[in-house]
Parts: C-alpha cells; sequence; structure tokens
C-alpha cells in the first residue's frame, strides 16, 4: 500500500466554517468563501454556519437557566462533532466582533463539558481589513483566546491589507501572495484535522487528553454561584 492508498482510505475531517462578519458585501466572508473553496477541494468537508442566522440573544447567566436557546444548543453539537474550525474575522479594537465572542460564549454553555465544542479541536484563523495590518491585532488574540478553551491552533498569521484591492469581481482572491497563503493555511488545517477525524476515541489516552480540564474551565454557572 502506497502513502497515497493510505491516505485516499482516511475519513476526511469536518470543518465549520465562521465568519463574524455580518455586513453585507463582508471583505472577511469573501475570504471565507475563498478558502471554504479550497477545503472542500482538497480532501475535507465544508460546513458554513451563519453566525447571524443563529440570532442568539447577548449571553446572560440567567437566560441560561430559564430558557437555553435552541440555536446555541445546536450550534455547540456543530462543534463538538467537527474535527476543525475555520474562522475568518474583522478586527474591533485589536479585538474579535461581539457577533462571534456571543456565539462561542454560548459554546461554552450548555450540556457536556465547558470546553467540549474546542478541546482538541484544530483551528486556523484569518483576517483582512483595509488597513496595513489586516487585523492581524485580531488574529493573534482570538487564536490566544481558542488555545486557552483547548483548540490545536495552527500557527498561520493569514491577516491581508488593504482588502479594497485584494478581490476580484467574482469574489475570489486577486493578490497572488495572499491566494498561496489561503491555500497554504487551507492544506495546513486538513493536514491535522485529518488526524482528529481519524483517532481511536476508545483509547485510553485520547479520553485522558479530553477529559482534562483546561485554564479557567468550571461548570454551570449556576452551580458555582
Amino acid at each position: 500500500m502506497t502513502m497515497g492508498d493510505f491516505v485516499a482510505g482516511l475519513k476526511k475531517p469536518h470543518i465549520v466554517a465562521l465568519c463574524g462578519s455580518q455586513r453585507k458585501g463582508s471583505f472577511n466572508k469573501l475570504l471565507l468563501d475563498s478558502a471554504v473553496k479550497h477545503l472542500n477541494a482538497n480532501g475535507a468537508t465544508c460546513e458554513f454556519v451563519d453566525l447571524a442566522d443563529l440570532k442568539l440573544p447577548m449571553y446572560n447567566p440567567d437566560d441560561e437557566a430559564a430558557s437555553f436557546p435552541e440555536a446555541a444548543k445546536e450550534f455547540k453539537k456543530k462543534l463538538v462533532a467537527c474535527d476543525g474550525l475555520m474562522i475568518t474575522c474583522p478586527e474591533y479594537n485589536g479585538l474579535m466582533t461581539p457577533l462571534l465572542l456571543n456565539a462561542l460564549t454560548w459554546a461554552t454553555r450548555g450540556e457536556g463539558g465547558m470546553y467540549d465544542a474546542f478541546k482538541g479541536t484544530c483551528a486556523t484563523v484569518m483576517a483582512t481589513s483595509p488597513g496595513k495590518m489586516g487585523g492581524l491585532r485580531m488574529v493573534r488574540s482570538l487564536q490566544g483566546f481558542l488555545q486557552d478553551m483547548g483548540c490545536v491552533v495552527i500557527p498561520t498569521h493569514c491577516a491581508f491589507g488593504g482588502a479594497f484591492k485584494l478581490f476580484n469581481k467574482d469574489g475570489s482572491i486577486k493578490d497572488v501572495r495572499a491566494n498561496s497563503s489561503v491555500q497554504t493555511a487551507c492544506s495546513q488545517l486538513i493536514h491535522h484535522a485529518r488526524f482528529e477525524a481519524n483517532r481511536d476515541y476508545n483509547c485510553k489516552i485520547v479520553k485522558a487528553i479530553k477529559g482534562q480540564k483546561v485554564m479557567g474551565e468550571y461548570g454551570a454557572v449556576f452551580d458555582v454561584l
């Protein structure tokens, strides 16, 4: 058996794609669309989850105890089941958008462990912006945020400035170097997520890793107040 035959026989990794922008014509949504096309064409299955369509209320512990949103439950299930995350997001004062932060916060609540939706999941973060830094501060802060929740963050710094000139009219990436960087980041995510997709989850070591608490993890809010 060749290495190619072996890889071909592996389960395809399932990637959930998220965009932190809900603006019509969002540059970061165009960036995500390019990434999704590459992921689907190179050995992964990719599912886009529209965070705006979830219509999640601003997180409040009172809502969690009284009436947990069904959309939040379904969102967490999708994250628990996936092998990788591809996230693009605008930079708001150096940080992720409230839309993305609120969705990720709801995904740490509800049934199961606080960080079950993130532990061991491979994640890639990208951004674009009209400014020269391209959202790099947001990329770095979100990478740390995800890592603290247990994600295996792929150390790529895909932040592209000059967003007004980055895309063709059809939404494809015009800049050759930027397009190459996106393809490389996607290939790295597929490589690592494929390993996650084909783990033996009955293995005692894997169970021990998944069962470890990570920094800041506690439980239901109403159990500790």
